[in-house]
């Protein structure tokens, strides 16, 4: 986890992604990578997870050969709505999430959607950074539009835009510590056991299998479960902050508490 909540300094993103900070801003003048966006009361420019998942991709792609010229044709077409599947073949299958599908916009579409009282070209940087949204083209595509749209809707019923963005790197941040407790498991009891015995290539199409089997549990788990923790924080927090039905007003101090 990171002191900043989710937020990455330029420092931080180099040391978790082994990418040097000079090379960091390279990749971001040749539009590898998303620009780092402000954040209120803080001088520096801050990275997410995004952008740490984005560098990951650079290096393996750079692994596999590619040029930097390259992998932006490759990062364009990803963009531009095909899968990494398509792009890079079925290698990269097992480590692709599931499609969702996704919404293309020019730029004063996206302007449109957004709340009056925001300023849009920081708000389209904010999304930019945290994944949200990418280029395409002249305009934008959503790349998880329900996630947008019930966003907008909360930030319309009274939660600042900063707050909710703030909140979505939080939970991308505890989101890939969930992801890579999973994904040690895998590797500590399948895949460890699977190269002790020689790897042998009969067995990788079980082994990719049970790899997608092993991603779809922890989906279905982290949404179950927190649907049931929503639950039961939502109706802690009615019994303690709203006000009872019945209940005279007078009868309830600040902050929804009764008066004895």
């Amino acid at each position: 986890m990171t002191r900043g909540g989710g937020w990455l300094t330029i420092e931080e993103l180099s040391a978790r992604s082994g990418v040097t900070t000079r090379n960091i801003r390279a990749y971001q003048s040749r539009g590898l990578l998303p620009a780092p966006v402000s954040r209120p009361g803080r001088r520096a420019a801050f990275y997410t997870a995004e952008h740490l998942a984005r560098l990951r991709l650079v290096n393996r792609l750079q692994q596999r050969g590619f040029s930097l010229a390259g992998i932006a044709e490759l990062l364009q077409a990803w963009e531009g709505g095909q899968s990494l599947e398509q792009v890079l073949g079925i290698e990269s299958a097992i480590a692709e999430a599931e499609p969702e599908d996704s919404v293309v916009l020019s730029a004063a579409a996206l302007r449109a959607r957004l709340p009056r009282d925001v300023d849009p070209a920081r708000a389209i940087a904010q999304l930019l950074a945290v994944g949200l949204v990418v280029r395409h083209g002249r305009g934008y595509r959503l790349r998880h539009p329900k996630v947008f749209e019930l966003g907008i809707d909360a930030v319309r019923a009274g939660i600042p835009f900063d707050a909710l963005v703030d909140e979505f790197v939080r939970l991308q941040e505890d989101l890939h510590a969930i992801a890579l407790r999973f994904v040690t498991l895998f590797t500590t009891h399948v895949l460890h056991p699977y190269f002790e015995a020689g790897a042998p290539r009969a067995r990788l199409p079980e082994l990719v299998e049970q790899l997608k089997r092993l991603r779809a549990l922890s989906v279905e788990a982290a949404v179950s479960l927190l649907r049931q923790a929503m639950a039961d924080e939502i109706e802690a927090a009615a019994r303690e902050d709203l006000p009872v039905p019945g209940l005279a007003p007078a009868a309830v101090a600040p902050g929804g508490k009764r008066r004895r």
